[in-house]
């Protein structure tokens, strides 16, 4: 099972472009180097200020993400994690694969559940995404667990999915009165899902494409 190192990363004003060439490019390399992969790097739309970028990397063990983790953050003056921890693959994502969008907006959902919800909690996402997908203009990404509890008796769940603009994201919401119609099987378990939930946040991304990847034409920058 691959465990993905999740790192929100401080930065200064000004940075964000040498920044995230320097994540996708030497970082990734170092990442690479040192026995893990780089799954993606993201700036912050809504949810972050915009001095802060978002690196996931997958390793095959929790041994060598937190050995060699930081290693994507080697020679880049000035930053540093502000927020780190460790989750472990589920259903999605596939081990060595990355979101293959680099238009549009990923979201980046955290859920709070008990443990002895997660089996339904599992099987309600995994039943919903091919109704979801079918809908809406949308790519469910990756659904990870987190390695560690954030508090006694929760588990962390964090579900990242693609969206093709920020509006079919609006209209694929369950509880909108205005959303597409055609999803109505997943909403239905969606529903269900919103009952096992204590709590949910969720901030919206775009992906920094690779090295000679198309760039993301709607860059948000403030």
């Amino acid at each position: 099972m691959a465990i993905y190192d999740h790192r929100i990363v401080h930065h200064g004003k000004g940075q964000a472009e040498s920044v995230g060439a320097h994540l996708v490019g030497p970082g990734a390399a170092a990442i690479t180097k040192a026995g893990g992969r780089m799954f993606a790097v993201f700036r912050p739309v809504i949810g972050f200020t915009v001095n802060h970028v978002i690196v996931l990397t997958e390793w095959p063990d929790e041994r060598a993400a937190l050995q060699y983790g930081a290693a994507v953050l080697a020679g880049l003056d000035g930053c540093r994690s502000v927020e780190h921890d460790l989750w472990e693959g589920t259903v999605l994502p596939k081990a060595g694969t990355s979101p293959a969008q680099t238009s549009g907006y990923y979201s980046h959902r955290l859920f709070d559940i008990r443990p002895s919800d997660w089996l339904r909690f599992l099987e309600l996402s995994a039943t919903a995404w091919d109704n979801f997908e079918d809908a809406h203009a949308t790519k469910v990404t990756g659904f990870w667990k987190a390695r560690t509890a954030p508090a006694p008796g929760i588990l962390r769940v964090r579900l990242m999915a693609w969206y093709e603009s920020l509006d079919a994201w609006e209209r694929s919401r369950f509880w909108n009165p205005a959303a597409k119609t055609g999803g109505e099987a997943s909403f239905e378990r969606f529903r269900e899902r919103a009952t096992l939930t204590q709590d949910t946040g969720v901030s919206i991304l775009t992906r920094i494409p690779f090295p000679g990847e198309p760039p993301h034409p709607g860059t948000h920058r403030v």
